[in-house]
Order: structure tokens, then C-alpha cells, then sequence
């Protein structure tokens, strides 16, 4: 009897997130909440204290702004608009890939998010808040993960699932003047990088989590044949 190819049952997104996944992205969202409380009471000179403005950063050497900068929020509206793909996103990302991606590599390649954003804007003084390039970057990251990932699916329906999820959370509903355009851009970009990466040196864990049922015949007629090479 002809042996089928193998169908993949489960793979590291078929497990539960990790314990204390939500207490973690609550507590991340809750201190942004806190630190940008305190700037709104302070004042502007607070928020500016904290913000990664350019010549801050390239002529005074004030690298800490850039990570400072993600922690601080124009104002409500401004906070309400990144907390719930941060909660969300942070909830995913520590409760699949753990402490050394979120928050870790999340808030280190956020605040390179913010250094390339600067640069874009150069020579112009520019200052940036907001954790919205960060955000951008983790949805880049999860996406990209997924479709590397969750074998279980064909290729064309992982890449359909990510495209489409993406324009739906990525893509703005209204322009603002006020919102860096290009964080969102870099973010995603370092995201999708980042996760290239990220798989090709943890590729053998990652595929290591699969569980392989060889005594089924795949039937479903979109799945491509290269879909299980490792």
C-alpha cells in the first residue's frame, strides 16, 4: 500500500499560550498607561523629557529616548489607539515564543524602529512618541510567523490568512497629519525581518513541536508538495 504524504496534526500554536500570558501584557500596557498619566499631568516639558527628538538623540547621544518614547502617549485617544493590538499582540507573542521576544526583542527592535524613523526624517527635529511602530513591528513578526508556522494549513491559505489579516489591522481608516506613517512602515518591515531570522535559527524547536500523522492521505487538493519539506 502506497504511504501518502504526511499530515501535519499540530504544531507550537496548537498548545495554549503560556501561564500568565494576559497578566504580562496587562501589566506592559498598564505602565505605558502610567508613564504617559504622568506625562499628561506634568505637562509637555515631561513628555518632551521622554520623547525621542532628533537632536536629542544624534547630536546628544540620548539613545534611552528611543525606548522612552514608546512608553509615552499624546494623550487618551492617542494611547486607546495602540493598547489593544499591544494587549493583544503581547498576550501572543510571550504566549508562544516567550520572554526573550515579548517584551524583550519586543521594546529593544521597537526602539530601532524609532532610530530609523528619526533618520527618515532627518535633517528635520523631529520628535517621536508613541508605541505605535513598535505595535506594528509585533503584528509584522506574529504574521510572518504564522505563515512559516502553522503547517497544517496549505501555503496558499496561511499566505491568504496573514495578507488578509494584515490589511485589515495594519491598514489606517483615516490620515493624521500627526502620525508617523513611516514607524508604521519601518515596524512592519522590521517585523517581517526579524522573524525570517528568528525562524531560521529556531526552525529545529519550532519544528520539533509538530506532531506528523503518516497513516492519512492529505485530500486536500490546495496543499502544495513542498509544503513539508523541513
Amino acid at each position: 500500500m502506497e504511504l501518502g504524504r504526511p499530515r501535519i496534526r499540530k504544531t507550537i500554536l496548537s498548545r495554549r499560550p503560556r501561564e500568565n500570558s494576559v497578566l504580562l501584557a496587562l501589566a506592559a500596557v498598564m505602565g505605558m498607561l502610567f508613564v504617559s498619566m504622568l506625562c499628561w499631568k506634568e505637562g509637555r516639558e515631561m513628555q518632551l523629557r521622554l520623547a525621542a527628538v532628533s537632536e536629542r538623540v544624534f547630536v546628544e547621544g540620548e539613545y534611552w529616548r528611543l525606548t522612552t518614547a514608546l512608553l509615552v502617549h499624546a494623550d487618551m485617544r492617542h494611547f486607546l489607539s495602540n493598547s489593544i493590538l499591544f494587549v493583544l499582540f503581547a498576550y501572543l507573542l510571550f504566549g508562544y515564543y516567550g520572554f526573550w521576544i515579548f517584551p524583550v526583542a519586543g521594546f529593544l527592535l521597537g526602539s530601532v524602529v524609532n532610530y530609523l524613523a528619526l533618520l527618515t526624517y532627518q535633517p528635520q527635529n523631529i520628535s517621536l512618541v508613541g508605541a505605535s511602530g513598535m505595535v506594528y513591528l509585533m503584528v509584522g513578526f506574529w504574521l510572518t510567523m504564522y505563515m512559516l508556522v502553522e503547517r497544517r494549513l496549505s501555503v496558499k491559505r496561511r499566505i491568504l490568512h496573514g495578507l488578509g489579516v494584515g490589511l485589515i489591522v495594519l491598514m489606517p481608516t483615516a490620515f493624521d497629519h500627526a502620525v508617523s506613517y513611516r514607524s508604521h512602515f519601518l515596524g512592519v518591515v522590521v517585523g517581517i525581518a526579524f522573524a525570517l531570522l528568528y525562524f531560521h535559527v529556531r526552525k529545529d524547536w519550532i519544528r520539533s513541536a509538530e506532531e506528523v500523522d503518516f497513516s492519512e492521505v492529505w485530500q486536500d487538493a490546495e496543499v502544495d508538495s513542498g509544503d513539508y519539506v523541513s
